[in-house]
């Protein structure tokens, strides 16, 4: 692949070359597990956390379920906390490249050394309680977390909220970001059904906060915060923002949360998204520090503007410049299309696109056809994938210059070398296909 710098902290994966026999063999055995597919209920994990003691009794946490935007909330949380000074752990899915990226403390993973000691040390126990792959990792996160005396865990769920192995914590407070329509094979066709398994992860007299837009949705979030007697404060109702200002640095802006008003906030992520997901971020922070906990001003605004969640809108430098963005539903491409629209500048817009079947891939097609140039097709490395032959045929593209590639490596290579030095090459689609193309840019990990 063609060389580049990538600075992606706080975890740089490994490169495809770096091989390790007895921590690829661990990962073997651990991907094993999905074997059986997606598995939703408490009974295993929580007999799994039995046998171990229930590490996840031993620390706080945050809570956050959502459809978009939960990843980054969970990052930004988690920066402001440890410039807060507090020892922090991260548990967020999935990885881009390699899967201890999900498990951080103070910001760093886990040696493969280590991991390999922990996965072995958690066979016996996992095997008995029958865990999935999923619920092994959240019980290796909480014993991680617990062992190092972690003073707050921020934790993403996996899916959904209710059902998800990561709802066996009692948090100091839930987040529940922005819901839209997918998994909806899993958790409903409509929304309602879909914010129903996402209120699951509400506990009586735990505060939260809400950042959900649409009306329905809000009003359902209040009757069951009230039907649980949980303490509410909504985005919708409680922040307004002013002075944005968008670059392909960042975004400055002003924030009121209606107790508390930053000014002049820089946030090193890019797109009005995030500013979004800044403000539940803030709204966080503030409901643990009403609570007893001291983070000041100053740490919000190292917290933002040190803040490293890879692939999200991330401009890599060049000629042509790069774009990996894991935009991977309709609600998530939308918003790389208002970035493509605003204030990214390029000459022509090459995408790179794979999607798995299970996707509203035609939606995706449609809300980002009016900034692409050039479209190539490819197959994520996911046996959920779709056949990217399917594509073309679309309606939706027709008029849109086309290939299919079903090789990442080849369709990546293909879309550079047709490019401009003032065209940007992107990649977006999934998750996995943006991992793949991370794997030839980025160095290994110790």
């Amino acid at each position: 692949m063609t060389a580049a710098t990538l600075k992606i902290r706080p975890t740089p994966p490994m490169h495809r070359d770096s091989v390790d026999p007895s921590y690829e063999k661990a990962l073997e055995v651990l991907f094993a597990r999905c074997a059986d597919g997606m598995k939703l209920g408490l009974e295993q994990i929580n007999r799994l956390l039995d046998l171990i003691g229930h590490p996840e009794r031993q620390f706080p946490s945050i809570h956050i379920a959502g459809t978009n935007g939960k990843g980054s909330t969970a990052a930004l949380i988690e920066s402001i906390l440890r410039c807060a000074g507090y020892r922090t752990g991260l548990y967020t899915s999935p990885h881009l490249v390699d899967v201890r990226e999900r498990i951080l403390i103070s910001g760093h993973p886990v040696t493969r050394n280590e991991f390999i000691r922990r996965l072995n040390n958690l066979k016996p126990h996992y095997e008995r309680a029958n865990g999935s792959f999923f619920e092994i990792l959240t019980a290796m996160a909480f014993s991680i977390f617990a062992e190092r005396s972690v003073d707050a865990a921020v934790l993403e769920t996996g899916l959904g909220g209710r059902l998800d192995a990561t709802n066996t914590v009692v948090p100091a407070v839930t987040v529940i970001t922005e819901i839209g329509l997918e998994h909806t094979r899993i958790l409903g066709k409509h929304l309602e059904e879909i914010a129903n398994e996402k209120a699951g992860i509400l506990k009586t007299g735990i505060p939260c906060v809400c950042g959900v837009t649409s009306s329905k949705v809000l009003n359902f979030f209040k009757t069951a915060c009230a039907e649980k007697d949980v303490p509410v404060r909504f985005s919708k109702e409680s922040l307004s923002y002013s002075n944005i200002v968008l670059s392909e640095r960042g975004a400055r802006f002003d924030c009121d949360t209606g107790r508390h008003q930053y000014r002049r906030l820089f946030l090193g992520l890019l797109g009005k998204h995030q500013v979004r997901n800044a403000g539940l971020a803030l709204m966080a922070v503030e409901t643990l520090r009403e609570n007893g906990w001291s983070v000041s001003e100053e740490a919000v605004r190292e917290g933002f503007a040190t803040i490293q969640w890879p692939a999200r809108l991330q401009l890599i430098p060049g000629r042509p410049r790069m774009l990996l963005d894991s935009a991977h539903n309709p609600m998530g491409i939308k918003t790389l299309a208002e970035a493509l629209n605003t204030f990214l500048n390029y000459r022509r817009f090459i995408m790179v696109f794979g999607v798995l079947k299970d996707k509203d891939y035609r939606t995706m097609l449609a809300r980002i056809k009016p900034v692409v140039d050039h479209v190539i097709f490819t197959r994520p490395m996911n046996h959920r994938a779709l056949d990217p032959s399917r594509l073309p045929g679309l309606k939706i593209i027709q008029d849109i210059p086309s290939e299919v590639i079903p090789d990442i490596e080849s369709a990546w290579e293909h879309a550079l070398s047709m490019a401009e030095p003032d065209d940007l090459v992107g990649a977006a689609g999934s998750i996995y296909l943006v991992g793949e193309i991370m794997k030839g840019l980025q160095g290994s990990m110790p």
